[in-house]
């Protein structure tokens, strides 16, 4: 559920066979992988750039006469990592992308290859006059800018690296700049017809938000166990969606414009964080077989806390996205039903971290109807113990704590045998 990169170790690989399909079909899966990773660096300083921000506004800090002009630097401390996104997306490609020693060389030419594209773009399409101190995040693709002059100086470096004959470094980032030249100028004359189609879309997501919302939830956490999720929460929750003086994404319009209508990608989630996984990992717990519990106790119960405070998941789906993929396939419906319903009745709450309780409370006066959140995770809650209590023992799911192997005692020696 987290914005931020995932805290736990990669997803194990699938078990070798004797039909392993053709090699040419996994690179494209590594490469979307380490794409998501590279997108969530600068995600996970989101959190902290959010908090700043929202204890340098008028109804926290700033509504003391004395402490104004302290809380107005804070907020402008969070305001300069917020701003500078699709910079921060461009040097998070960069390393994401990066499998090698050679890495300050790679982000460098992706950090120039993003300014010299939105520079082009920018002076196709010049900011409204009087507003010379829109922030980069602001301009004609906002953070979109960034991925994709990261992606074209990745995908220069990877050919540059594959001649016998290195080029010079004086080369390559020529190349790269030329190359970027050439896109941005691509790009800037065609943005007004692409910030027509992204608007439109935009709109329609949001007059359609029951259906959008529930596609990205379901989406989000059916991509989770393969490490892609971070790519769809960072287009929604950073780039796309337009709410006034050029912000653009979900988190961007919660925190910075306070549009009433923003959150249509994250309330949904809290339902989900704070009392279905919770219920999900009790249920594993109880299910576990008499002479695990306990050692499936010592994993679940703290795994159930960390998601209800902090909204941190992955521990608990991991434990049964592998090992029970029909009742994760469940998870991710309901977890789309969930974002589906609470947009449906007009509920809007925001994370700066993740979906749990610390950010609903630290949260609680920008959002919209929040207390609804409260009974419909009771019910969510209720809903996953049963459904996993069921499942797991009526159909014998391997979830942590079912293996029989460990449940059986371990034979006494026959008479006679020495003991070792």
């Amino acid at each position: 559920m987290t914005p931020l990169t995932s805290l736990l170790p990669p997803a194990p690989p699938p078990p070798q066979d004797n039909h392993k399909e053709p090699k040419r079909h996994r690179p494209y899966v590594a490469r979307l992988r380490h794409l998501g990773q590279g997108l969530a660096l600068p995600i996970a300083a989101m959190p902290t750039a959010g908090l700043l921000l929202r204890l340098g506004q008028d109804d926290l800090l700033g509504r003391h006469p004395g402490l104004r002009e302290p809380a107005a630097v804070i907020s402008g401390a969070g305001s300069a990592v917020l701003d500078n996104l699709p910079l921060l997306f461009a040097l998070g490609i960069a390393l994401g992308l990066s499998r090698s020693t050679d890495v300050a060389g790679r982000v460098l030419g992706c950090a120039i290859a993003y300014l010299i594209m939105s520079r082009a773009v920018l002076t196709l399409n010049p900011l409204p006059a009087g507003q010379p101190d829109i922030a980069p995040a602001r301009w004609p693709y906002g953070a979109l800018l960034g991925i994709l002059g990261a992606l074209l100086a990745m995908a220069i470096w990877k050919a540059m690296d594959r001649r016998r004959r290195p080029l010079p470094l004086l080369v390559v980032y020529a190349v790269i700049a030329l190359a970027a030249l050439f896109a941005g100028t691509i790009l800037g004359l065609a943005y007004p017809t692409v910030d027509r189609a992204l608007s439109s879309a935009a709109a329609a997501v949001a007059d359609h938000a029951v259906a959008g919302g529930g596609a990205f939830g379901f989406l989000n956490r059916i991509l989770l166990p393969l490490g892609l999720h971070h790519v769809p929460s960072a287009i929604v929750w950073y780039i796309t969606g337009d709410c006034g003086n050029g912000v653009k994404g979900d988190v961007p319009c919660f925190f910075t414009e306070h549009d009433p209508d923003a959150g249509i990608f994250m309330t949904g989630f809290f339902p989900i964080a704070m009392f279905a996984l919770p219920a999900a990992a009790l249920a594993i717990w109880r299910s576990a077989l008499p002479s695990q519990r306990p050692r499936v106790a010592a994993v679940m119960l703290p795994a159930a806390a960390m998601s209800a405070l902090t909204g941190i998941t992955e521990p608990i789906e991991l434990a049964f996205a592998y090992t029970a993929p029909v009742l994760y396939l469940a998870h991710a419906v309901l977890t789309g039903v969930s974002l589906a319903l609470v947009n449906a009745l007009d509920i809007h709450a925001g994370f700066l971290f993740s979906a749990g309780t610390v950010d609903y409370v630290f949260n609680f006066p920008l959002a919209t109807r929040p207390l609804l959140l409260l009974p419909i995770g009771m019910a969510y809650g209720a809903l996953y113990y049963a459904l996993f209590r069921f499942a797991i023992t009526r159909f014998n799911l391997r979830t942590p704590g079912r293996d029989p192997d460990a449940e059986q005692p371990t034979p006494l020696p026959e008479e006679g045998t020495r003991h070792p």
